[in-house]
């Protein structure tokens, strides 16, 4: 299957029959494309951020027929435009272990909500970026100063 386009979200594949893209050669440890093709991808979703982040999940197949989970966080740097990807990978033998602990984490925030205020902060500024208006630096210091009652 293609990489994901950024611009839509909460794409998934389905775990069998779908039509997948040609296998390409990965890089060797020398740099140079090595003769094994790219483990078969059986399922992949993602969603597009409200900054400049793209988060993908992909379950895929190694070549032993064991399945693991790869986890990536894409940030596109806006001076040079390219996509910087940082990448958690996760084998079948820690599923269990590691679902348990995403669970509790979902379970923690959940009972532990952001702050209206924080939210409300948070909705601003997204707000100012999509406006593509900057707060001067003077301006978020009296914000600043305002929030903090002696």
């Amino acid at each position: 299957m293609s990489q994901p386009s950024p611009s839509t979200s909460n794409r998934t594949a389905p775990a069998s029959g779908a039509p997948r893209a040609p296998q390409r050669p990965r890089a060797g440890i020398n740099g140079s494309a090595s003769d094994k093709p790219e483990h078969e991808i059986l399922f992949q979703t993602y969603f597009k951020s409200v900054g400049p982040r793209t988060y993908a999940a992909q379950v895929k197949k190694a070549n032993n027929e064991n399945h693991y989970l790869v986890l990536t966080e894409g940030k596109r740097d806006e001076k040079t435009g390219e996509v910087r990807k940082t990448r958690l990978f996760v084998y079948s033998e820690d599923f269990v272990a590691f679902f348990r602990l995403l669970q509790e984490t979902a379970q923690f925030i959940k009972a532990n909500p952001v702050p209206e205020e924080v939210k409300q902060r948070r909705n601003k500024f997204w707000a100012r970026q999509k406006s593509g208006t900057k707060s001067p630096q003077g301006a978020a210091a009296a914000g600043d100063a305002r929030q903090r009652k002696p």
